[in-house]
């Protein structure tokens, strides 16, 4: 029986605020736990949330912060409360510390709290490029400010991990070297247990032999949508189906009321996501945004959706270098529409097999509990 040891994962957003490092810190926690660790999530704290909590066997900390830019950048409060739980958490039993991106004003806090404790800390990087909001005018100081905390961050000497082989190469750019991969995972079962039975063909009238594309996720440049929408117009005989929320959201609405084989359904629930990746034969995702390892790669591969995607970080770690059972596609509409017509035109089974070959390989590799041995071998 393995040491049991008491973490202490310091991510800047949590549930339910949604995304793909939400996702993994509770999935993680949950793992740990399970294998008898103990785990404490020191998150910031939002008007309506309590300060802590229990969750599935864990404890959840929030520290009192001012949520800027919508929530996107929390900022730690070091006020009267503040320095109550502090002390608190200073005191819990704690012997690691994962940091879950480098980037957040909270981060720091964990590094401090990893050296006040005099504990090991590790810091996962989750991305595999610059920050960006797509800005040209943005994007500079956005630059200068990641270069700054990565700086501090480097200063207490932890040790890096990445979630991809993409995101240790580009910790290399920032002056980090790792080699320690962390995955992200899925647990495939309850994946495909979360399927809510929605049956979004026939509320939407496409017929079940009409080859079937899905785009699911946040509507903004850099994931790809309009590339998407511009290879619709090129593929009359496949059924695009975009799903989810965000500025190009009246784009996608104008599209399905202009296109007869373009369909909005909004911003859905996982197991409204389970569901409709379960009835499409393939997924487009030419991101052009510095992914880690997406959760949506693996969720689409557990559904027998094959994914059209491009060489983005995780890919090489799923997929392997030539995109073997996926499709590679460039982040432009030519590429994109090759590749989806390259799908369109196998034979039914040939498809079948190739979804299958995806599955396996997830559901063997990308498991939360390979994670926790990731983890573990990391300190």
């Amino acid at each position: 029986m393995p040491s049991q040891n008491s973490y202490a994962i310091f991510s800047a957003q949590y549930l339910p605020s949604m995304g793909g490092v939400e996702l993994f810190t509770q999935s993680m926690a949950k793992e740990l736990v399970k294998e008898g660790h103990r785990v404490t999530v020191v998150t910031s704290a939002k008007e309506e949330l309590p300060y802590r909590e229990d969750e599935d066997g864990f404890q959840i900390v929030r520290l009192p912060s001012l949520q800027l830019m919508n929530g996107r950048l929390p900022i730690a409060v070091r006020n009267q409360i503040y320095r109550r739980i502090w002390r608190q958490l200073v005191k819990e039993p704690v012997d690691r510390v994962l940091i879950n991106t480098r980037f957040y004003p909270h981060s720091l806090e964990g590094l401090r709290y990893a050296k006040e404790k005099k504990i090991p800390a590790l810091v996962l990087e989750h991305g595999s490029g610059s920050l960006t909001l797509s800005n040209p005018l943005v994007d500079p100081m956005i630059n200068i400010y990641e270069a700054g905390i990565t700086s501090i961050g480097k200063s207490y000497k932890p040790h890096y991990a990445g979630v991809s082989i993409a995101a240790c190469k580009w910790l290399e750019h920032l002056g980090i070297t790792t080699h320690t991969v962390i995955h992200n995972a899925i647990d495939s079962s309850a994946f495909l247990k979360l399927n809510s039975g929605r049956n979004f063909r026939s509320e939407l009238g496409i017929p079940e032999e009409r080859f079937l594309a899905v785009f699911i996720g946040r509507l903004v440049p850099e994931k790809g949508l309009g590339i998407v929408l511009d290879a619709s117009k090129q593929l009359p005989n496949v059924a695009f189906v975009i799903a989810g929320s965000g500025p190009q959201e009246s784009e996608a609405k104008q599209a399905a009321l202009e296109q007869d084989n373009v369909y909005f359904v909004g911003r859905l629930d996982r197991g409204d996501v389970s569901a409709l990746l379960s009835q499409a034969q393939c997924a487009p995702m030419p991101t052009m945004y510095p992914e880690g390892l997406p959760t949506s790669l693996l969720e689409a591969c557990v559904q027998q959706t094959i994914p059209v995607i491009t060489f983005t970080a995780g890919v090489e770690d799923v997929l392997g270098k030539d995109g073997g059972d996926g499709e590679l596609c460039e982040a432009s509409t030519s590429s994109v529409v090759r590749a989806i017509e390259k799908l369109y035109v196998l034979p039914s089974d040939v498809l079948r097999n190739r979804a299958i070959k995806l599955q396996k390989c997830v559901e063997a590799q990308f498991t939360w509990a390979n994670s926790v041995k990731q983890l573990e071998g990391a300190y």
